[in-house]
């Protein structure tokens, strides 16, 4: 069953139930719905047997229920809800769901449809319905804004006529997801794995959906407000009245990675009173990529943002050609009110690029073609068209003729060399009827012993060519022509006049001024309806009106009067005083002594009188002497000029420097000893630093000018430049093949081309470039690896240390949030390919709520064998969300790590004490329990960092430390320690080592310790016997007794641990034992040694000997019938401890790749042997069985709860979220501890308190027995006094006494 059911949910991940609300039986919130019109307080209540949302008297008209919900990526949706029809519903009054921008949902309904009285009013036309309502259809955007009501016309309560009119409700809730394939974070419904995984998300901004967390920074705002609004619950950037009108968003990308299309996918909030001529733009580029009237989609009934008018919120997702590695986003629109009428938000951005594959058969933008290889001359090379071998001229990969020395295949196209076919031929006559055409001639239909006799139709024969041209105007278009007809000059294509835009002869978009008219452009006839004084007039709207007239509303209105004065005394009215004849602000004619000049009287130069504005006048127009044209003038190149005069204390071209006159390179003067002055310091370019510089590549040289440029150099506009396609490699070029093709590995403009070697002599060959190769390892706590290598082995060409030349970043993350640390695995050589290995740790030192992009650059070339450098030096790669916590956190974590390790010490001290005390079977449950605690860390799952925290206490109940302790001082560490057998996923994260002798090493350290306790024992027992005969402690017999009574527990205790003591150390040992055979047997062995064979052995001895305990252990049900069925299972919890191991130690070594179906199996471990517990009830002590409940339902919880951190559930679920379920995990799992302590404090105060008990009791029993022997003694005394005579005297010891008998009768107790 459990594997059914992790089936079905592989299967059936694609249609998920993402969310559901109000599904309870009883509901008792809003569940963080919003609701227009309502109070969210007071909006449940019982609508006959149901819990319902609104209902009678609460929903009615006005009333909307909404909410905003974070959805991962999907490509459709499916809603269902229960709806309650409740009391007089109408004809056309519907119920509406609005999801993003569309109505998914319109239906009426009407009171006759309902059957009977739920909740609503009793009488007629009064009846109410359920209705059960499902929506299925297509939805790719990040969030969902989904708003349910009604167009109901009737509020819920007539207070004119006192009547209840009608309302609605509803419930149960749920949205169901389509989800995206594994590993794409956008998809269409009909895209495959492959295909939507090319696509690799860049940036996203504006996607939180918790006002408190959400940012507005990366975008720039211009006439907008950038700080973050809230329309309902929604956070946006812009919104209402903030942002509108002439508001712009732009951001600037630099370094995209490489690619062939960008999706861009954003909601746009459009927000009140928007006309069908308002319209929201977004440009890429400057490009125009989407244009839209928002107003035309589903609007809102009521409206979210606080406005008067409805609103929309739309989902938009822009696919296009794109492959600039830069890139310039802007918003705008064209919106005419005010912000207060009209706004808009924004969130949700993402962008996203496709990288094209060459070799996936999959013809993307930019590609020709792609057949799936990599071999030239099959048509198809690097995914661009190419030419078979031997054809001489090709039509997209297809051969239509071939070279000379080659025959064409005409049911095939393609070329065979005539050698191959001569043996058949050589001696065959020719047939001179025969129509074959040996050699290709485009357009022959019949040839003549190789000679072309008849043409086909569209073609006239060409005898002195033996060939076929194409006839240009009989409407036939052949291969050489591209058109016969319409639009066609001489068979070629040619756009009609004023044409803008056209294709294939046809015109799209004509010029500015002409709209398209039957294919023609024609000009747009206007007539301008603007005034004579009008200079600006633009769709006959004037914008600047002549001098002398102001705009006013729309006209151009005369500002001055009719003669020299102002009419409204305005500056621009009058005329300067020397103007003696003004109109209208003009001047027309000077008074004597000025002369006219633009409109304005100015002083006569050349009277010899200095009038205003002139400097000077000399009476002629001689220029350096002094004054020139009324204004002072020095000599030429005078560099200080005063009143005329110059004082220059240098020569022209000098300037004083230090008190001495210097020429000055660069002030475009030549003097001195300069040659030349170009005002720059480019070198080569005729003159560099006033001396005379050849060109580049130049043979011959005079006075910077070039004369004669080097061999495959043509001389330009005095530069050398090379020709590329001549054969003859230049100093500009990376190869030259001698001509201009390409795909041959060198280009047109003679540069090589990728995965092409080129030599010096332009012979080029094709060998694949390496490539960089960037593999995500794992996350382990804060860190992340990724490694990076390369395709093919490679070296270095200089001595610097490549790791030095690795560059790495975060895309769109400040460098001081985070850390990338390079370690070297394999270093790059110098001249010396191999296969170059880093691995990179990452630590990122803050939350984030996307997936960082790793950019990786590299600044040194590598080389591979053949010379050939890396095809790219840049690679990105998609991170995960970093396990970062606060410095806070950590103390926590700490703390609980700390109480953990306390406890356990404590109640290992108390179980010790209790085992000294005669109560083992506290210290083995408790060893047992903690045992199974600390495998809980291997459970499959990436656990928040304050969890792991926690569990590096689980150290606290290992051998590990002591052995860690004892290794380097036995034989320099060899004596302990085993071969390291690399184990996989969760094992490997903790370092364990599948070498089961490893694990043997903690085993033996256990049953060596016990071991050597026991020796100690049996030696302290001959010690204490040989104590007892000592003669010089015959005369101490309390002494004599007091080691004897020693000697007899110690032997006690020695017959118990030849049996339970044994049997309970082993029991206790069987996790570690399990665990190591089976993890010795799921991890890869090399077969080649025998040492693995050996340990492989071992394993399954292991657990054919733990099979052989179960059976022993079943061996004994053929007597359940004769007891009781409850003793009987209570008799065999030691097989049902020992399977329950297995089954856990198994699931967790062999489902490591399966955490879904581990986590599922290990709770139901857990929950199956809890109930067995509960009923069978396996102990009579009652603390223990509390300590087993206790110890049980702890594990359920945990295992139960892990869910959480599935890979398909903590994607949806903040990190913060899921540090806070392990704050309850570890809280469940100390507080066990903690019990237990209270429980083992318990139990060693009753133990302690017995022994008193018993101590105080033997004491009066003791003081009876002297009582009763001194009364014996006196006795005893009298007789020997009588017998003295008769008695020899002899020496007595303690033990002679013992031959005489006592009078005391023993006594029972």
């Amino acid at each position: 069953m459990l594997w059914i059911t992790a089936f079905l949910l592989k299967i059936t991940y694609q249609q998920t139930l993402f969310y559901s609300a109000f599904t309870d039986t009883t509901l008792t919130n809003s569940e963080n719905w919003s609701f227009v019109g309502a109070d969210p307080l007071s909006v449940i209540q019982l609508c006959g047997t149901y819990s319902i949302v609104g209902g009678f008297e609460k929903f009615s008209h006005g009333v909307a229920a909404t909410n905003f919900i974070q959805l991962p990526p999907h490509y459709k949706i499916i809603i269902t809800v229960t709806f309650f029809v409740i009391d007089t519903w109408d004809v056309n009054e519907y119920c509406h769901l609005y999801v993003d921008e569309n109505l998914v949902f319109n239906q009426a309904y009407m009171y006759q449809q309902g059957q009977a009285h739920i909740c609503g009013q009793t009488g007629n036309n009064r009846q109410d319905s359920i209705q059960e309502i499902q929506v299925e259809f297509l939805h790719s955007g990040a969030t969902a804004f989904i708003e349910l009501t009604t167009t109901l016309d009737q509020i819920p309560f007539d207070v004119q006529k006192f009547l209840k009119q009608e309302s609605w409700g509803f419930r149960n809730f749920r949205l169901f997801l389509y989800l995206c394939p594994s590993g794409c974070l956008t998809c269409t419904y009909d895209n495959s794995q492959a295909e939507c995984q090319t696509w690799i998300i860049t940036n996203s901004f504006y996607t939180d959906i918790q006002y408190s967390s959400f940012s507005t920074s990366g975008w720039n705002v211009l006439n907008g407000d950038q700080t973050k609004q809230q329309c309902s619950m929604i956070p946006s950037v812009c919104g209402y009245g903030v942002c509108g009108k002439d508001t712009q968003l732009t951001i600037n990308f630099v370094q995209l990675p490489f690619h062939t299309r960008m999706k861009i996918k954003f909601k746009y909030l459009k927000i009140d009173s928007w006309e069908l001529s308002d319209q929201a733009i977004l440009y890429v580029n400057q490009n125009l990529r989407w244009k839209a009237s928002l107003s035309v989609f589903d609007q809102y009934l009521y409206g979210v943002c606080g406005g008067s008018a409805q609103e929309s919120f739309i989902n938009v997702e822009l696919t296009f050609p794109h492959h600039l590695t830069f890139s310039t986003i802007t918003f705008s629109n064209t919106l005419d009110q005010a912000m207060t009428d009209e706004s808009f938000g924004i969130r949700d951005i993402e962008i996203f690029v496709q990288q094209s594959i060459c070799g996936d058969k999959i013809v993307e933008e930019y590609e020709q073609c792609d057949d799936g290889n990599l071999e030239p001359f099959d048509g198809c090379f690097n995914c661009v068209y190419s030419c078979a071998d031997g054809c001489s001229i090709c039509n997209q990969g297809t051969c239509l003729g071939c070279y000379s020395g080659w025959l064409y295949i005409r049911y095939a196209s393609t070329c065979e060399k005539i050698s191959v076919i001569t043996q058949v031929i050589q001696d065959t006559p020719i047939d001179q009827s025969q129509s074959t055409c040996y050699d290709y001639i485009e357009g022959c239909q019949e040839c003549l012993g190789g000679t072309c006799i008849l043409c086909k139709q569209g073609y006239q024969l060409k005898h002195e060519a033996n060939g076929c041209q194409s006839i240009c105007g009989d409407n036939i278009v052949t291969i050489d022509e591209e058109c016969d007809g319409q639009n066609c000059s001489q068979c070629k294509f040619y756009c009609p006049d004023y044409c803008e835009i056209c294709e294939f002869g046809v015109c799209e978009v004509c010029q500015q001024g002409y709209y398209l008219s039957n294919k023609q452009c024609r000009k747009q006839e206007t007539v301008s309806l603007c005034q004579s004084q009008c200079e600006l007039c633009i769709d006959s709207v004037c914008y600047k009106c002549q001098y002398g007239h102001n705009l006013v509303l729309g006209q151009c209105q005369e500002i001055c009067g009719n003669n020299s004065l102002s009419v409204y005394s305005l500056d621009e009215c009058a005329c300067n005083p020397q103007c003696s004849d003004c109109r209208f602000g003009f001047c027309f004619q000077c008074s004597e002594s000025y002369q006219l000049l633009n409109n304005t009287c100015i002083s006569k130069c050349g009277d010899k009188i200095v009038q205003a504005y002139e400097e000077c006048d000399d009476g002629n127009e001689l220029e350096f002497d002094g004054c020139y044209n009324c204004q002072f003038s020095c000599t030429l190149n005078c560099q200080n000029c005063q009143k005329g005069i110059c004082t220059d204390l240098c020569q022209y071209g000098y300037q004083l420097v230090n008190n001495i006159c210097m020429t000055i390179c660069g002030d475009m003067i030549v003097a001195g000893t300069e040659q030349c002055e170009d005002n720059n310091n480019i070198n080569h370019d005729g003159c560099y630093q006033c001396y005379y510089s050849c060109p580049l590549d130049c043979s011959d040289c005079i006075n910077g000018q070039c004369l004669k440029c080097d061999a495959g150099f043509v001389l330009y506009d005095n530069v050398c430049t090379n020709i590329c396609g001549d054969g003859i490699l230049s100093n500009l070029e990376q190869c030259d093949d001698g001509n201009q093709s390409d795909g041959d590995g060198c280009s047109s403009d003679c540069f090589v081309e990728s995965n092409w070697i080129c030599k010096v002599d332009g012979d080029c060959t094709y060998v694949k470039y390496p490539t960089i190769i960037s593999e995500y390892l794992m996350q382990k706590n804060q860190y992340q690896y990724v490694q990076l290598s390369f395709s093919q082995p490679v070296f270095k060409q200089s001595s610097l240390n490549y790791l030095q030349t690795i560059k790495t970043a975060i895309v769109d993350l400040n460098e001081t949030l985070f850390n990338i640390t390079i370690m070297e695995v394999q270093a790059a050589l110098q001249d010396k390919a191999t296969d170059v290995q880093y691995v990179l740790q990452i630590e990122i030192f803050q939350s984030l709520d996307y997936y960082p992009i790793l950019q990786i650059m590299l600044t040194e070339q590598l080389y591979n064998d053949n010379q050939a450098p890396l095809m790219y030096m840049i690679e990105y790669l998609q991170l995960k969300q970093p396990n970062y916590i606060t410095e806070e956190q950590v103390q926590i974590a700490s703390t609980f790590q700390q109480i953990n390790e306390v406890s356990v010490k404590s109640l290992c001290l108390l179980t010790i004490l209790l085992m000294l005390l005669g109560n083992t079977l506290s210290f083995w449950g408790i060893l047992d329990a903690l045992q199974e605690q600390s495998y809980l860390k291997y459970i499959n799952v990436l656990y928040p960092q304050t969890l792991i925290i926690y569990f590096s206490s689980s150290q606290v109940v290992s051998v590990q430390p002591a052995l860690n302790a004892i290794t380097p001082y036995t034989n320099e560490g060899r004596f302990l320690q085993f071969p390291y057998l690399s184990s996989y996923e969760k094992f490997e994260f903790y370092e364990v080592n599948a070498d089961i002798a490893e694990g043997f090493r903690a085993e033996v350290l256990v049953f060596g310790t016990l071991f050597g306790f026991y020796l100690g024992t049996l030696f302290a027992v001959k010690i204490l016997s040989k104590l007892e005969h000592l003669e010089f402690l015959q005369n101490q017999p309390k002494l004599i007794r007091l080691i004897q009574k020693v000697k007899r527990k110690v032997n006690a205790k020695v017959r118990n641990a030849k049996g339970e003591s044994w049997k309970d150390t082993l029991r206790a040992c069987t996790w570690d034992l399990i665990f190591m055979a089976l993890l010795e047997l799921q991890t890869p062995h090399n077969y080649q040694s025998a040492r693995s064979f050996i340990c492989i052995f071992i394993a399954i001895s292991i657990l054919i000997t733990t099979l052989v305990i179960l059976l022993n252990q079943v061996s004994g049900l053929k007597s359940w019938k004769k007891q009781n069925f409850r003793q009987f299972w209570q008799q065999k919890r030691d097989i049902f401890q020992i399977t329950k191991k297995i089954l856990i130690l198994l699931i967790l070594v062999f489902f490591q790749y399966e955490q879904e179906l581990q986590t599922m199996i290990l709770t139901l471990i857990n929950v199956f042997y809890l109930l067995y517990v509960i009923y069978f009830k396996l102990f009579e002590d009652s603390l223990e069985y509390v300590k087993s409940i206790v110890m049980e339902t702890s594990l359920v919880i945990f295992t139960a709860s892990t869910f959480v951190n599935w890979n398909i559930v903590s994607k949806y679920l903040q990190y913060s979220q899921r540090i806070n379920i392990a704050w309850i995990q570890m809280s469940v799992l100390v507080s066990v501890l903690i019990i237990f302590i209270f429980i083992e404090l318990y139990n060693t105060y009753q133990l302690v308190r017995q022994k008193i008990m018993e101590s105080r009791e033997k004491k009066q029993q003791q003081l009876e027995k002297e009582r009763q022997l001194s009364e014996v003694k006196i006795t005893d005394q009298k007789e020997e006094l009588s017998n003295s005579d008769n008695l020899v005297k002899k020496e007595k010891t303690i033990f002679y006494r013992a031959r005489f008998h006592s009078r005391l009768q023993p006594q029972k107790i």
